[in-house]
């Protein structure tokens, strides 16, 4: 009997962590982001993965993700994710990684928030 191939677990507990769900609900409000089913379901999933990424880039900078200043780039992932998933056809069996890359995504906006925001002023 041959073994199926198992997947990648893409969850979004397994790329968020311990992000508290109040925080990734509260995310996706500030997002203007609604949960339709059927066929952008994917593009929600990968929605929400960038939501969590972007959480745990908060968390890993220790910096609240809902300061005026900060939650504007919750609207922003939301936008540049919908338009790469406008620019092509993407198919279920990519699902796991563009999970991945949402979040890591999600990660990367904060991170350069951060050197916007603040490190880039302490070095001028």
């Amino acid at each position: 009997m041959a073994s199926e191939k198992e997947e990648p677990d893409s969850s979004l507990t397994v790329f968020g962590g311990r992000i508290p769900i109040k925080d990734l609900l509260l995310a996706a409000k500030e997002a203007g982001l609604e949960i339709p089913k059927g066929e952008k379901a994917l593009l929600n999933r990968c929605l929400l993965a960038g939501l969590v990424g972007a959480l745990k880039g908060f968390s890993e900078r220790g910096l609240s993700p809902f300061l005026p200043k900060h939650k504007t780039i919750f609207p922003e992932i939301k936008k540049e994710l919908t338009e790469a998933f406008s620019q092509r056809a993407v198919q279920e069996s990519e699902a796991s990684e563009w999970l991945r890359e949402s979040f890591e995504y999600g990660t990367k906006k904060v991170y350069h928030l951060e050197w916007k925001l603040y490190s880039s002023q302490e070095l001028f």
